[in-house]
């Protein structure tokens, strides 16, 4: 275990206690970078899955637009591709519903610059940010269905500190308040007429 966590902290400063990794100076460092290095790292793309195809892009740059292929458009099916988590893959077929065919074929397309390669590791870079998107999307998601609204939250929080006794009490006045309401309300209607 402690061999997996100095791995992905990335850690490998040994104390003299028979090999401990030295975590509590990372925790000393700055407290959020041990929680922040166990995160999920970033979705590493695949670029054999990559379908990419080449043509002459539009806009100015005189003759040599019409001559060479510089427009890329890159393009994978986004069912049979292994490195996207699914979850991340069904939301990336709601928020990027344009840029999927028919067939399934998520694809973007790059002409900024007036090179084949540069346009290239723009359309990687695309890829990577949208599927990026979408993780932050399901992260989200994830948080908002977790999230408790404010009444559940207030009774948890007297339950975790052992204050039970005086969430009771607390309930019984409630009760207790809207029976005087209602009393006096009735004794209204009744004066009335």
């Amino acid at each position: 275990l402690l061999s997996t966590l100095s791995k992905l902290c990335g850690v490998r400063a040994m104390n003299a206690l028979g090999g401990i990794p030295c975590f509590t100076r990372l925790l000393q460092r700055s407290p959020n970078a041990f929680a922040l290095s166990l995160r999920r790292t970033k979705v590493v793309i695949n670029e054999n899955d990559l379908t990419k195809r080449v043509s002459r892009s539009s806009g100015p740059g005189g003759q040599s637009v019409n001559m060479s292929d510089t427009r890329v458009q890159m393009s994978f099916k986004l069912d049979k591709v292994d490195w996207i988590p699914e979850k991340v893959r069904l939301k990336m077929r709601e928020i990027h519903k344009n840029r999927i065919s028919k067939a399934g074929e998520f694809s973007v397309a790059c002409q900024q610059t007036s090179s084949q390669l540069d346009n290239t590791k723009i359309a990687i870079k695309k890829i990577g940010t949208l599927i990026a998107e979408a993780e932050k999307a399901v992260r989200d998601d994830e948080w908002e269905s977790s999230k408790l609204d404010f009444k559940d939250y207030i009774v948890e929080k007297f339950k975790r500190e052992g204050r039970e006794k005086e969430l009771e009490k607390r309930e019984q006045a409630i009760k207790e308040t809207k029976r005087r309401m209602r009393e006096k309300t009735k004794n209204k209607k009744i004066s009335m007429y």
